[in-house]
């Protein structure tokens, strides 16, 4: 179903979809079998290939604007259906995943604040700024179909960094805008989780409730224990220090060698998931940040800068300053206002 907002979005603007679509496994008859498994990797590729080739630097958020929350079927009929934004938020998170698998939504209470939560459990997937822009802007665009247009989050907080010019997403979301956080946030009054909707049926918020009942008993996805893991690694930077081998075995109930094992059988182990996550932070600070390369180091854990330059020749095959050299000169996507 979010498959088929890329590709209006794409038709809207002139554009055939599959010409792009083909190159990930995807086409304009993707959207018509609501059951078959998209896999997350090439949805975020076709999503960020997109916005090149429309060479719209907002792409995610333009394609969410003004989106029905039926653009998500069933999930977002229950979200138009439920009583009170609580509810809505509680369906939607417990749901979203039949929509979109490979990503998990969550919401927690800070004090006065609640903390609506979207990510990519796999930190490889990247880059990824577009599903994450279009994911929070929908949510928010669903809050305020309930809400009222005028709602608007306290914070927003993205994992990537920023862009040249943020007067797109200040429209969208109306609030201060904070990046190169630990994850994609919405920050909300608790008090909003008791704004109700008038005049709803909640006959019909039964209804599909219990149709996505039986779609969740169809699909039963097991998540395996590197997903765990890697969900886990998402909670933290690599250099706050909690994220270690004895908490996570810790808290998964398993001892540290049995953690090891267990990941060794499926070809991973605990230090590459730590490794793929700062991988990942990496390329996106050098390529969408001003930290210098001393302070990329710091905040990803390393003890000095010449650990964080061998470990970006081990992946990138060359010094941090010539990655992001490189990839500073390329062309850049064009900014739509």
């Amino acid at each position: 179903m979010v498959t088929q907002s890329l590709i209006d979005a794409l038709r809207g603007r002139g554009y055939a979809p599959d010409t792009l679509l083909g190159r990930f496994g995807l086409s304009e008859a993707t959207p018509r079998d609501p059951y078959r498994d998209i896999p997350l990797r090439n949805y975020v590729a076709a999503f960020e290939a997109a916005a090149a080739y429309v060479q719209d630097g907002n792409f995610g958020l333009s394609v969410a604007r003004n989106l029905s929350p039926l653009t998500l079927g069933p999930v977002g009929l229950l979200f138009t259906t439920a009583p009170t934004l609580g509810a809505a938020l509680n369906g939607f998170i417990e749901y979203n995943w039949l929509v979109q698998q490979g990503t998990t939504c969550s919401m927690t209470r800070d004090g006065d604040a609640c903390v609506f939560r979207y990510r990519i459990e796999d930190k490889r997937i990247f880059p990824r700024r577009h599903d994450a822009e279009f994911s929070l802007a929908i949510v928010v665009e669903m809050m305020r179909s309930l809400a009222g247009p005028g709602w608007r989050p306290l914070e927003v907080h993205f994992e990537h960094a920023a862009p040249a010019s943020l007067r797109t997403h200040d429209a969208v979301f109306k609030a201060p805008l904070y990046f190169n956080q630990p994850a994609n946030e919405l920050i909300f009054p608790a008090g909003d989780l008791a704004i109700s909707r008038s005049g709803v049926d909640q006959r019909v918020s039964g209804f599909v409730e219990h149709y996505l009942g039986m779609l969740r008993e169809r699909a039963a996805p097991t998540q395996s224990l590197e997903d765990k893991v890697r969900r886990m690694a998402s909670d933290h930077f690599p250099g706050d220090g909690c994220f270690r081998m004895e908490s996570t075995a810790h808290a998964l109930g398993l001892s540290p060698s049995t953690l090891q094992r267990s990941l060794r059988r499926t070809g991973e182990s605990f230090s590459s998931i730590k490794q793929d996550k700062r991988r990942a932070l990496t390329a996106n600070y050098l390529t969408g940040s001003d930290l210098s390369i001393t302070e990329i180091a710091h905040v990803l854990g390393y003890a000095d800068g010449a650990c964080f330059t061998r470990a970006c020749r081990r992946w990138f095959g060359m010094t941090p300053s010539m990655y992001r050299k490189r990839h500073r000169t390329q062309d850049p996507i064009a900014e739509t206002e």
